[in-house]
């Protein structure tokens, strides 16, 4: 018995060694394969074609190294033209792995590059039969095909499974995403709307793609005339007129999104939301006829709306904005805007939805018709108001100190303007006010005190604030360092008040007096610049433009000359309607000063004028 015993288990000792001694040498196959597969792929990459070929065909039948060499293997059996021998390897592969459709896809991908297009569609069948019913299959396969790019396969695939779902708006998205690589800007469409329709959250995801694909606007005229369409099939669908909406509103459109914003407005009982919207965008980009005839509806159509007091307010800004862009200004269209604050203030009460209003009328009191003893007491009134937040309260201080340096009294002016600073240090109001009191300072000739302050504005948070103090205070340096009595700065800083305080006559009359004096000084194309703008605040729009010319012309090295092109260009294209002049000079800016800061408006109104895109 126990010799017996002996013997099995000197039996098993065997076997135990022999399967070690197989594992080992399993293993140090897969190794040498694994090597050999790295080694080939290297080969690949370097361009050394015959050697990889060479090793991935001793590989070829080695399984587990496939995995490691398939896509290369496949692509450089193309690039040889080895194509039976392409063909025999995928049909080999494909007999040990026939569940893997990735081989599946690599084989209609073979016909395809062999030209055999009858035998791609035999596979493709085949690799429909397998995986229609199954989500994930059918989205790796089609995904496999897309990165192929045989979008035509995935596209049936997709329809396939809809048909077999029998859900028409089965994989949209996953269809909008191929058309939209096809460029099938319709059916893109039409798969991004059944999208949207399953879910009103989707809407913003559809209206960023669409964004991201039309970009003409013969696109958008597409999408306008397809969606009016589709509103008089269904003129209940919120979806159409909500891209219809968001298109005009890409074209800058703002009476077409107005007219479906109404009717969606009315259909929902939403009280005026859209057209808020609508007209707050168009203020915001100074549309002001459109602004004006969208929130006058809505005031008069919703009077009990949430939206009825900011759109009062807007719509009466909007008229403001208007008037104050128009030179000269029309004092009676002032007076009437002063009617409208007071209706409104008068309607709903001086509280802390009113007071901004309240603010905005007591500036048109100051600097418009000189009545500036009336905005005073405004402003004293919104500053003391214990519904007045702070930003109010400091902004009202700062419109008071202004009016201050316009009645000269600029202590007054500085007091102000420190309070608000001290009050509100490191943000931009505060910021703000430096740079105002910065100003007051140069004003009144105090150069050193001004650069003080404008040397800590360089880096405000503003970029806008930061400019203008790097602006002053080049403009002092410029003209300080060669002229130590400081007479042509101190001139031209008592020009530039007089024009703050809007006393153009006595503001044009110094310039033309001691502009010869300083023909040849570095503040000639300041005083150039600050007549220019004298003429615009006149209307006289064709002096304004000579002048800017001249800084343009004949002093194209001054720092000014960048800011004289693009303001010469804007009365071109605004108030003389010389478009074609006024491109050009958009252009030129864009050629000649790159680093300008009006770049990127100029590119805007160039491409506007030009007609790539409808304002």
């Amino acid at each position: 018995m126990w010799i017996v015993d002996n013997n099995i288990k000197m039996r098993l000792q065997i076997i135990l060694i022999l399967i070690v001694h197989t594992l080992c040498f399993i293993s140090i196959a897969l190794g040498q394969s694994s090597q050999d597969a790295l080694i080939a792929n290297e080969y690949y990459n370097q361009g050394e074609y015959d050697k990889a070929l060479a090793l991935y065909q001793s590989l070829e039948d080695q399984w587990n190294a496939i995995p490691l060499i398939h896509k290369n293997y496949i692509d450089l059996l193309h690039v040889k033209q080895l194509n039976a021998q392409a063909q025999d390897y995928l049909q080999k592969i494909r007999a040990q792995a026939p569940d893997n459709i990735m081989y599946v896809v690599d084989e209609i991908d073979h016909y395809i590059v062999v030209n055999d297009s009858a035998h791609a569609d035999l596979v493709f069948v085949e690799l429909k039969s397998k995986i229609t019913t199954n989500m994930a299959l059918l989205r790796a396969s089609a995904q496999y095909l897309v990165n192929k790019q045989h979008f035509t396969y995935a596209e049936q695939l997709y329809l396939s499974a809809r048909k077999a779902e029998k859900d028409p708006n089965a994989y949209a998205i996953q269809l909008a995403t191929l058309y939209r690589y096809r460029n099938l800007q319709d059916l893109m469409v039409d798969e991004y709307l059944k999208y949207a329709t399953e879910s009103p959250t989707r809407i913003s995801y559809v209206k960023s793609m669409l964004q991201l694909t039309l970009k003409e606007n013969a696109d958008l005229d597409q999408l306008i005339q397809k969606m009016l369409i589709s509103i008089q099939k269904d003129p209940r669908n919120d979806l159409f007129a909500e891209i219809l909406i968001w298109a005009n509103l890409q074209q800058s459109n703002y009476y077409g999104a107005y007219i479906q914003a109404k009717a969606l407005d009315r259909r929902n009982n939403t009280e005026g939301k859209n057209l808020f919207e609508i007209g707050k965008l168009a203020l915001e980009n100074k549309a002001y006829e459109s602004t004006v005839e969208i929130l006058q509806f809505l005031v008069d159509s919703y009077p009990s709306s949430t939206y009825y007091v900011l759109a009062k307010e807007y719509l009466i800004l909007a008229k403001k904005q208007s008037v104050e862009n128009i030179f000269p200004i029309d004092t009676l269209k002032i007076r009437s805007l002063i009617g409208d604050y007071e209706q409104f203030i008068t309607e709903l009460g001086l509280n802390q939805y009113t007071l901004a209003a309240y603010r905005e009328k007591a500036l048109l009191h100051a600097f418009y018709i000189n009545e500036t003893t009336e905005a005073i007491s405004i402003l004293n009134e919104i500053i003391k108001n214990p519904q007045t937040d702070s930003k109010l309260n400091a902004q009202a201080k700062i419109d008071l100190a202004d009016i201050y340096i316009i009645i000269n009294e600029p202590w007054e002016s500085t007091l102000l303007y420190s309070q608000v600073e001290k009050a509100n240090k490191n943000e931009s109001i505060g910021e703000l006010a430096k740079l105002k009191n910065a100003k007051v300072s140069f004003y009144t000739g105090n150069f050193k005190l001004a650069q003080e302050h404008l040397s800590i504005l360089k880096k405000a948070t503003r970029r806008e604030i930061a400019n203008n103090a790097i602006d002053l205070s080049i403009l002092i340096k410029n003209n300080t360092i060669l002229d130590s009595a400081q007479s042509a700065l101190r001139d031209y800083a008592a020009i530039d008040l007089l024009l703050y305080q809007n006393k153009l006559v006595e503001a044009e009359a110094n310039i033309i007096e001691i502009l010869p004096r300083y023909l040849e000084h570095p503040i000639l194309d300041e005083l150039y610049w600050l007549n220019a703008k004298i003429q615009i605040k006149k209307g006289n729009y064709v002096e304004a433009a000579v002048i800017l010319q001249k800084i343009v012309e004949e002093l194209p090295y001054d720092i000014l000359s960048d800011d004289a092109l693009f303001e010469w260009a804007s009365i071109l294209d605004n108030q003389l309607n010389n478009k074609e002049k006024a491109k050009e000079l958009y252009q030129r800016l864009l050629v000649e000063y790159p680093g300008s800061l009006f770049v990127a408006e100029a590119r805007k109104r160039f491409r506007t004028i030009r007609g790539d895109f409808v304002n």
